[in-house]
Formats: structure tokens, sequence, C-alpha cells
């Protein structure tokens, strides 16, 4: 077991090089950028039901809201993942009428590219400074290096991680 996490720790490394080279800075945009052109993954098969958002604009977002926070919804359809910012937002049409239980206290780590995982945190180490999250709806976890981090959500509420780790950078001093 643990020659298997010390291979996850070490693609995870490489991984976070490469995403190093393509990040962005601090400030992530949270702006709806549209679905690809799949409408549907079945032609012959009913649509499965949507949630929808309405935004202020008069443009309508539908798939299924993955999760809620102060900042941005995260919505998924056909394996693809957005995020609309809440300020956008004028309505909510729920497809089976009411928010499910739970969407608005996820935690969800903003990488600086501007995706964006939902789940929960499962490891908060800090040397080397890295967040495991388990996905909430797939079978993944990630471990994901502080350095690519733009923002946390623990329990659906923004968490200042650089303070958390330089409060632990005092204490070792």
């Amino acid at each position: 077991m643990l020659q298997v996490r010390g291979v996850v720790f070490a693609v995870a490394l490489v991984a976070t090089a490469l995403l190093a080279s393509t990040a962005m800075a601090q400030d992530v945009d949270f702006s709806f950028n549209d679905w690809s052109d799949v409408t549907q993954v079945c032609p012959t098969c009913e649509p499965p039901p949507a949630d929808e958002l309405v935004l202020r604009n008069g443009d309508t977002v539908q798939g299924t809201i993955r999760a809620v926070n102060p900042v941005f919804y995260t919505v998924e359809r056909f394996g693809e993942v957005r995020t609309v910012p809440a300020g956008d937002v004028q309505e909510v049409n729920w497809k089976r009428g009411d928010q499910p239980r739970g969407l608005d206290s996820l935690d969800q780590i903003v990488l600086k590219n501007g995706h964006v995982l939902t789940g929960e945190i499962i490891v908060d180490n800090d040397r080397p400074p890295y967040f495991e999250i388990q996905s909430s709806y797939l079978e993944y976890s990630y471990t994901v290096f502080k350095s690519q981090i733009a923002m946390v959500f623990r329990d659906g509420q923004e968490y200042d991680f650089e303070a958390a780790m330089q409060e632990v950078e005092d204490v070792r001093e």
C-alpha cells in the first residue's frame, strides 16, 4: 500500500509540474464557458432531467449542479464541468424541486488554471504542502500541490489555506 501511495504521489508531482507550466494568475475567472457541441450522448434516449440556472442576462445553463458555494455554482453535463458565478444567477430550478442536501457543504479546490475539484478533502499535508480530495461523484481522489491552488472551500466556505500554511511555518520556527 505504501508503494502504491508513493507511485500516486510521484504521478501527482509530475502532473503538477505540467500544470505549473500552464497556470494562470491568482485571480480565477469563474465566468461560464459554453459547453462543447455535444447535445446528447445517446441520440435514441430521452434527455436526462437537468437542473437549470437562469442567468441575469436571460440565458440558461442546464446540467447537474454538483456543488454550491458563495462564489460560484459547479455544474456538470456529459462529463464536462463548468462554473457559473453566483452573482450571475437570477434563479435556480432544481430537477427534483429542491436543492439536494449537502451541495453547499462540500469541499472544493480551485486550481490556478481554472479547474475545480469537488468532494471531501481527505488529506491536508504541510510538508510537502498538498491536499488530497476525494471526488463527490466519481470514484477518484486527486492530489494537488498547494502551489497550484487559487482558492479552497471547506464545508462550502472559503478557506484561507495560505494563512493556515503560514501558521504552521510560524510554529515550526
